[in-house]
């Protein structure tokens, strides 16, 4: 579906869309208004085809011509490529779209993501702003908003809201509400946990079926998160276009290579959190023996560098991954090149090209890898004038030092970045979020961090109470209802400061909260997440004041060292609520 048509049908979202745009993250004009880019003595990698020793020429923000041989005269100024390659601007097929992903990807080449579930607050204006051919140091965003999962499912641990599934017949209103938000397509988490050594709900087969059949109707994609063998059937039985994962349970087996390929499904395998996952991280990779070194952030650094809990015992089935990555690819399935950042072990930006060489390693050809992140993830989604450097494509380009058509590992050798035909700044700066390396603690103000707060309430531990969150000037607004349901009903706000919900964050040296909060109700919880992810979180019952303080040293649970979330929620009695936070500061 093409933009225009969706901008038509999601009027609907725009009035509470209007209300909290400034989660979107800053879009910086770059430079002049640069009309013409001249790159030649290039090897051109066009997103299909290689072309040796080729001329590109960019105006207004697309691919003007492509020719073969030197650049012939013209009153702009060149760029000799001589021993580099220029491919398109890459796309990363699997994404949770947090934080700073979009203005962190472009300086590692990856100018456009493909979000799989992040809360569509912002959507319209990610709908606007990929249309636009204006410069920017943001990547484009897709996404498919909510994701679909049942009450308990996975997706509902994070404390965010989600609106669940719990049979066929509510399929068609939940496929239509995200339509109105302005997704992109429809993911379905089809999750027992039984992979990963725990247990959870999951959605059946019939349900699966009607949300595929709604989104069809709708004239969306719609694809499927699986970890099992049995799970990835029961998919693409039900007609989903692609799986956003390949399961890590067992290999393919031809039964399942050739309904997939019967299917025409693509496959997104998401190596290398698989990677993670079963102890073959490619931390080490990308901070020491790739192209990249220093220019990692030090929070890029925190993701890869982050594992997941018994990893190391699952380590003898990552050579089945890559079997199956093989078998797929040979049997002519498309395989899409998306690496679930930010999951431990992976970085928005980088650890596609981490994705890349572990596709490689799995028996596709570099000029197979690139088309992954390229040309055949763009015609899976419909991504008109993406992954393509020929005429009229959007001049979303990639200089890198070396020849990656040979040698996969040559695109961590970046030389330049052009998002629109704009150049993109590489330089890289610490994430505001974080301490310096010297331990030197300095204060926090959570509300400069807009794009990091989300609605919370007990609605992810089976409650039914609810809220929204807008942001107007330097005021967090929040409303809401309290409903009964839940042994103790809360609702409100929630702060979390990695890159994606309840990541954490080393606040070492930080030893309190102070912030103002004026509202309706008579009493509010502060909420602190540390620790594990299994830790309950520190309480304290609160009051309204113009300035409230939060002593570490009054929750002994809290570590900071391990942050993972602050939420202020209303509380008490049941009812509708409404309260503003003001000038929140961790010191």
């Amino acid at each position: 579906m093409n933009d225009s048509k969706r901008n038509g049908l999601v009027l609907a979202g725009l009035v509470t869309t209007l209300l909290i745009t400034m989660l979107l993250l800053p879009q910086p004009e770059i430079g002049a208004n640069q009309s013409e880019l001249v790159l030649t003595n290039a090897r051109i990698f066009d997103g299909f085809d290689v072309h040796e020793s080729a001329t590109l020429v960019v105006r207004d923000g697309l691919v003007h011509s492509l020719e073969s041989g030197a650049v012939n005269d013209t009153n702009v100024e060149v760029i000799d490529a001589s021993g580099k390659t220029l491919i398109p601007g890459l796309i990363d097929a699997h994404v949770h779209a947090y934080g700073p992903a979009r203005s962190t990807s472009p300086m590692f080449g990856v100018t456009t993501l493909l979000d799989m579930f992040r809360p569509p607050l912002d959507q319209m204006a990610m709908i606007e702003a990929r249309q636009s051919l204006s410069g920017t140091d943001n990547a484009d965003l897709f996404s498919a908003g909510y994701l679909a999962t049942t009450s308990g499912g996975h997706g509902t641990q994070y404390g965010i809201q989600v609106p669940t599934i719990s049979g066929p017949d509510q399929a068609e209103t939940w496929v239509a509400q995200r339509l109105a938000d302005g997704s992109d397509y429809i993911k379905i988490v089809i999750e027992d946990g039984s992979t990963w050594s725990s247990l959870l709900p999951t959605l059946d087969e019939p349900t699966v079926r009607a949300l595929v059949s709604a989104a069809h109707d709708h004239e969306l994609l719609a694809v499927a998160h699986v970890s099992t063998l049995a799970n990835a059937r029961m998919a693409i039985n039900a007609g989903v276009d692609g799986l956003v994962h390949l399961f890590a349970d067992e290999p393919v087996d031809a039964e399942f290579v050739e309904l997939a390929r019967e299917a025409d499904i693509f496959i997104i395998p998401t190596a290398t959190v698989l990677a993670s996952v079963l102890g073959h991280s490619g931390a080490d990779w990308l901070t020491s023996d790739s192209g990249f070194g220093d220019q990692l952030t030090a929070m890029q650094r925190q993701t890869l560098l982050q594992r997941f809990p018994g990893s190391d015992a699952r380590r003898n089935a990552w050579p089945g991954v890559l079997a199956s990555i093989e078998a797929l690819h040979a049997a002519g399935v498309p395989i899409l090149a998306g690496s679930d950042a930010p999951n431990p072990g992976t970085a928005f930006g980088a650890s596609l090209h981490h994705e890349l060489k572990l596709l490689v390693d799995a028996g596709l050809s570099p000029v197979e890898a690139l088309k992954a992140a390229t040309s055949v993830t763009a015609g899976a989604f419909e991504l008109t004038g993406r992954g393509c450097l020929q005429v009229g494509c959007r001049a979303d380009l990639v200089l890198i030092d070396g020849d990656p058509t040979a040698d996969i590992t040559a695109t961590t050798r970046t030389a330049g970045v052009w998002k629109n035909g704009h150049p993109v700044s590489l330089e890289r700066e610490t994430p505001k979020l974080m301490q310096e390396p010297s331990g030197e603690v300095v204060p926090i103000s959570f509300l400069d961090h807009a794009a990091h707060w989300m609605a919370s309430s007990d609605s992810y531990m089976g409650g039914d109470s609810t809220a929204t969150i807008a942001f107007v000037e330097d005021t967090l607004k929040v409303e809401g209802a309290l409903n009964p349901g839940f042994p103790f009903p809360y609702a409100g706000a929630m702060w979390t400061p990695g890159e994606q919900p309840m990541q954490a964050v080393d606040f070492s040296g930080m030893s309190r909260l102070r912030f103002s909060l004026d509202g309706s109700m008579a009493a509010y919880q502060v909420m602190v997440f540390s620790g594990d992810m299994q830790s309950a979180p520190a309480r304290l019952e609160i009051e309204a004041g113009d300035e409230i303080i939060v002593a570490f040293s009054d929750l002994p649970t809290v570590d900071p060292s391990q942050l993972r979330a602050v939420g202020v929620f209303a509380s008490g009695q049941n009812g509708t609520f409404q309260f503003e936070i003001k000038q929140a500061i961790m010191e």
